[in-house]
């Protein structure tokens, strides 16, 4: 089979994989604390894919693109505050235009950050999988499979936040379809447009920005919000560490696949 057409095969299964992993989270109507606790195993997930993926192929594609450590670094810290400053921008017009409390838009602001953040990371994701196709067949299917189990968590995860922030049904599958379609569409790009470039070195700075809004969702968004009910502590720390612990798996098990 043609390698454009064996992507494609592979880029639908993905979407379909991602697509399923979004909707579990939509079906029926969450009670509060199952919402924290689903919060709180995303809250774990996002750390893990920041720390055991994102960070250290970041700093990796970095040095082989020529970049400095410091200067990578300094990437990172720009994604940490421009979703930082979009935040409090849009915690700020909530309150002027509606004349409410900002704690009630809270769920809604993680939501959008969240979407900012992994939509950049998934960019990235296609990128890379598209060069990955091109050093041959095989190593195309485990990158398939391994970003396979990457995005279900993923996407579970994103969905998650979009219960919490109440929006409508067809609303949030619209959002997710949109956001499952960024990496078979970013990786069809490249396929077609870069086939003959050298990708070593290429991602470092999205991949340093990407982790950048990432640590600003994980830290001051989720985290918080998987504590936020102090008699559920025990349980959200349990989720948070079986989170941390999946992408740990994931990351042992294909560490060349994401």
């Amino acid at each position: 089979m043609e390698p454009i057409m064996l992507f494609l095969l592979y880029s639908a299964l993905l979407i379909i994989v991602s697509m399923v992993a979004a909707y579990l989270p939509l079906i029926g109507k969450l009670k509060d604390e199952r919402a924290h606790m689903m919060i709180a195993l995303s809250a774990g997930i996002f750390f893990g894919l920041l720390i055991f993926m994102l960070l250290p192929e970041g700093l990796e594609e970095s040095e082989e693109g020529g970049l400095d450590t410091h200067y990578a670094m300094l990437i990172m810290a720009a994604g940490f505050v421009v979703i930082l400053v979009m935040e409090i921008l849009m915690r700020q017009h909530h309150v002027d235009s509606c004349g409410c409390h900002a704690d009630s838009h809270g769920h809604k602001l993680v939501s959008i950050s969240s979407f900012i953040g992994l939509s950049i990371h998934a960019a990235c994701d296609g990128l890379a999988l598209a060069a990955l196709f091109l050093t041959g067949a095989e190593v195309g299917l485990m990158a398939t499979i391994g970003l396979c189990i990457h995005k279900f968590v993923e996407l579970f995860s994103l969905s998650t936040t979009m219960v919490l922030s109440e929006l409508e049904k067809k609303k949030a599958l619209l959002r997710l379809g949109l956001f499952a379609l960024i990496t078979p569409v970013a990786g069809l790009l490249f396929f077609l447009l870069f086939s003959d470039m050298e990708v070593e070195g290429m991602l470092g700075i999205p991949l340093m920005f990407a982790s950048g809004t990432l640590l600003y969702v994980t830290m001051c968004d989720m985290l918080p919000e998987s504590f936020h009910r102090e008699e559920h502590d025990l349980k959200g720390l349990a989720f948070v560490l079986l989170g941390i612990g999946i992408m740990l798996a994931v990351a042992l098990l294909f560490p060349h696949a994401h």
